[in-house]
């Protein structure tokens, strides 16, 4: 969280919890550590929809400001869709610079993801 807040003054941490979650939690994502691994959680209508596990302090880092950085990168591209143009374009172009803020390794990862995206869904410009 205060590597996350150091970077970036946007965050808004509604619906991000930093403690354990179990199926009876309010709706969020829930990020917390158990026996020497992290876990980030997503409770929805009172059941676990996802419990993805780590042991890497950098995946926990990845992970939450992947979840994060959602609004920043939304409203961005919300301020800046150029008509005609794919909405992704500065979502994606946003997301990279946030991402490249927290090293070289997590820029490369979200250029991939980013590719990976874009392979199966090409940009759609009219």
């Amino acid at each position: 969280m205060s590597e996350i807040n150091d970077k970036l003054d946007e965050i808004s941490y509604s619906n991000v919890f930093f403690e354990k979650g179990d199926d009876n939690s309010a709706e969020g994502t829930y990020i917390f550590s158990t026996n020497s691994n992290y876990h980030i959680l997503y409770a929805e209508k009172g059941k676990i929809r996802s419990d993805i596990v780590v042991n890497d302090e950098r995946e926990v880092l990845w992970y939450a400001l992947n979840i994060l950085s959602t609004n920043i990168t939304m409203k961005y591209a919300m301020n800046n869709q150029e008509k005609g143009k794919d909405f992704r374009r500065p979502l994606f172009e946003k997301e990279k610079k946030i991402f490249a803020l927290f090293g070289e390794d997590f820029l490369k990862r979200k250029d991939e993801e980013i590719n990976e995206i874009l392979e199966k869904n090409p940009y759609n410009d009219i």
